[in-house]
């Protein structure tokens, strides 16, 4: 969910809310899961509500390779107005060819730094969100699993169990 009321639904009859990271925290803490709270309070069936986040990570030994790989998700990046009424993939794949790297990265944690990754991981749990799915860019998904499960889990499992 994105908006309040998607948030608040999952909350009153789902077995979990699921959102994407990135974006400005004030979405999360003062729309996304005050509106998960209020749909537990109207709760339509039993058992706890598992908090899910999609966590965008583009980790590497080489700093600019996880940079570069972020161009492949360029899209996130665009404003919605930037991409409101674009029904051509193509056109919406050139608008995020556009993009200057640092903006295609701005939605991702990018880093060749277990402790960078973990430090950006961490609001995510301290604001509740019990299940973390990691999302890579690049195209190269088998190095990202090998490096993030070597160098980041491990450190993550230490720190949050």
């Amino acid at each position: 969910a994105a908006g309040p009321t998607a948030a608040r639904l999952a909350g009153r009859v789902a077995d979990g809310f699921i959102t994407t990271s990135g974006k400005a925290r004030e979405l999360y803490t003062e729309t996304l899961i005050p509106n998960v709270q209020t749909g537990v309070e109207k709760r339509e069936r039993p058992g706890d509500l598992d908090m899910l986040m999609e966590v965008k990570v583009s980790f590497d030994s080489d700093r600019q390779r996880a940079l570069e790989d972020t161009k492949y998700w360029a899209a996130l990046a665009l404003k919605p107005e930037e991409k409101t009424g674009i029904e051509d993939p193509m056109e919406m794949e050139r608008l995020a060819d556009s993009l200057p790297i640092e903006r295609a990265a701005s939605r991702w944690i990018v880093s060749d730094d277990p402790q960078e990754q973990i430090d950006g991981i961490r609001p995510y749990v301290e604001m509740g969100f019990n299940h973390l799915v990691f999302h890579a860019p690049g195209p190269d998904q088998a190095r990202f699993i090998k490096q993030f499960s070597e160098k980041v889990m491990p450190r993550l499992r230490a720190e949050f169990g």
